[in-house]
């Protein structure tokens, strides 16, 4: 999954997002070791930004710093991801009231043109692109909040985009990823209104979803004996 990023960032931050990408994707497998020389031979940057970039990663719970054992990728764990959905449940319960309250004409057609693209991925069978759009999204509704603090949600979805992908297709036997799309249009359009209350109402909708699914796949994967934790 290749992301577009701000061309204001500098060398950690390009860092920070392509050793995320490989976390949420799971090219850096929950568990394994992360070493700045092995990153080097993969990434274009050097061992200072990539160091830098862990130490971030680590402080946002996507890596695990362990003494004698350097930093490991967080392991895939249902009771935390059920612990991200509670922060995010909370986080976000203000963050889109707050978006829609003080979006401007500009973050408003930015919100506007990231809905068209979840319209045109309706179906798409691409978890990747849908994942990069939902990137796309949460960034722009904290821009829109005016609330820095809530940056905090921004590695939370990340592990719930990892979380989605590793059991993607658990989630298939019940659920459909056009669901997911639908929630984030309908949340875009009202944020875009400027209606907090219907925002609100949307995003407490979607979360119950979110928190119905992942029940979902914990139970499955208890009944299909994967280890859970």
């Amino acid at each position: 999954m290749t992301l577009v990023h701000d061309a204001g960032e500098n060398q950690a931050d390009l860092a920070y997002h392509a050793i995320e990408d490989l976390i949420v994707t799971m090219r850096l497998a929950p568990g394994a070791r992360v070493v700045d020389a092995a990153l080097m031979k993969e990434l274009p940057y050097g061992r200072t930004p990539l160091r830098e970039a862990m130490m971030r990663l680590a402080a946002d719970q996507l890596l695990v710093a362990q003494p004698r054992r350097g930093m490991l990728v967080r392991e895939l764990s249902f009771a935390s991801q059920m612990k991200v959905y509670e922060t995010r449940r909370a986080l976000e319960l203000v963050l889109v009231p707050a978006a829609a309250r003080r979006r401007n004409a500009s973050q408003a057609r930015a919100l506007d043109d990231i809905a068209a693209r979840f319209r045109t991925q309706l179906g798409s069978k691409d978890p990747h692109g849908l994942l990069l759009t939902d990137r796309s999204f949460i960034g722009l509704l904290v821009e829109m909040s005016g609330n820095p603090f809530m940056r905090q949600l921004l590695p939370l979805y990340s592990l719930s985009r990892r979380f989605w992908l590793a059991y993607r297709e658990l989630f298939a036997r019940r659920f459909r990823d056009e669901d997911l799309t639908e929630f984030h249009i309908s949340i875009s359009e009202a944020v875009i209104a400027g209606d907090d209350q219907m925002a609100l109402r949307r995003v407490t909708a979607f979360l119950d979803y979110v928190e119905e699914y992942t029940l979902y796949v914990g139970r499955e994967l208890v009944s299909s004996s994967v280890g859970v934790s």
